[in-house]
């Protein structure tokens, strides 16, 4: 998100071709874009509070838990005059290396057990997937990107959760690190903000996107960021509740500037990467997702808590792991950001029609309710 997994393809269209015999040329459609999207649970969608599985739960499903209302589903419904051959190889649990060269082991839906305890998905293990990255080809028009997080911050965020269930402490996480506890993940205890590691995924997502442009030297990139996960104010999210289960209000706070400083280094390179000519965009969702966290109001929220459920844990029973990812609200504005800004940038190759929805001269979509 192995190699004899067959990646998901979809058509919203094809290239025209040849008009027609006796086809006015006036009412031929431009070609069609190529569309691949890459990235990681954030743009797979896992949650099914952002649809429904593309995969059928049973033997032979990929492991990489897709959903039908993630934004690259999305993007290719309501942009289906835009977009021909889509492919999404995004994948649960996927890293920098796993776009890039490194075949990933998928994980599948973890479900709960009576204490809370994520249980591993039943029809693991699943088969290797190849590096993202070689979905990629030279007529790829269009790649879309969401990747970054679980190169340091989802396995520091897990020991987060098991560290803070044992402690009243306000900051455990954070202290544990602070004592070398956490070196074995490459977070050593003297760079408590982990400006390191910040470094190192800005160095190798530098790299990605110019793999990315060496094999599609014409494609847009659209770099999307992370959400805003965690509230400003940690108050307002209440310990041993559904939103964030374990976590004490000082590792709260500290995980939400972790998390900034991941957006940061993901921003900076795809920065960098332009300035080198490379035609890459950064696409920042943590400002619009400000007071929509997992710990925001049912009604008001775009990015889910540790269950599907809010509330005290266990009430009513577990639910459904959402494990922290945005639900469909949010992907259905990804989408919209990104329709907007492909008809922009592809003007010269699209037929003339309105704004884009979702676009900035439209309301970002709220969505049904979930």
């Amino acid at each position: 998100m192995g190699s004899t997994a067959v990646a998901l393809l979809g058509a919203a269209g094809t290239s025209t071709g040849a008009p027609p015999a006796g086809a006015d040329p006036a009412r031929i459609r431009p070609s069609t874009l190529h569309m691949v999207s890459l990235g990681d649970s954030y743009a797979a969608g896992y949650t099914r509070l952002a649809g429904g599985p593309v995969e059928p739960d049973e033997p032979g499903k990929s492991g990489c838990e897709q959903t039908l209302e993630s934004y690259p589903y999305v993007l290719r419904k309501t942009s289906a005059g835009l977009l021909g051959q889509t492919r999404d190889v995004t994948c649960g649990g996927a890293t920098t290396g796993n776009v890039l060269d490194t075949p990933q082991q998928p994980v599948g839906h973890a479900s709960l057990d009576r204490f809370g305890i994520p249980q591993a998905d039943p029809l693991a293990p699943f088969p290797k997937r190849p590096p993202q990255i070689e979905a990629v080809r030279a007529d790829t028009d269009i790649v879309t990107l969401g990747i970054g997080g679980n190169d340091y911050f989802s396995p520091l965020a897990s020991e987060c959760l098991r560290a803070d269930a044992s402690s009243d402490a306000p900051a455990h996480c954070r202290d544990n690190l602070e004592s070398g506890a956490y070196a074995g993940l490459g977070l050593p205890a003297d760079d408590p903000d982990l400006d390191g590691p910040r470094r190192a995924l800005a160095d190798r997502y530098r790299t990605l996107l110019d793999a990315v442009h060496a094999r599609a030297p014409h494609a847009r990139i659209y770099v999307i960021g992370y959400p805003s996960v965690i509230p400003a104010d940690p108050r307002t999210c209440a310990r041993n509740s559904q939103e964030l289960f374990t976590l004490g209000r000082g590792d709260i706070g500290w995980l939400g500037r972790l998390l900034d400083g991941v957006n940061e280094a993901v921003a900076s390179a795809t920065a960098d990467a332009h300035r080198h000519g490379v035609p890459a965009e950064f696409v920042d969702t943590r400002r619009a997702t400000l007071g929509k966290d997992a710990c925001a109001p049912r009604a008001v929220k775009w990015v889910e808590g540790y269950t599907e459920k809010i509330g005290t844990i266990g009430v009513g029973g577990w639910g459904d792991p959402a494990l922290i990812h945005p639900n469909r609200r949010y992907h259905q504005y990804v989408a919209g950001q990104l329709a907007h800004r492909i008809r922009d940038d592809f003007a010269a190759r699209l037929p003339a029609t309105g704004p884009a929805p979702g676009g900035p001269t439209s309301p970002a979509p709220g969505g049904p309710d979930v």
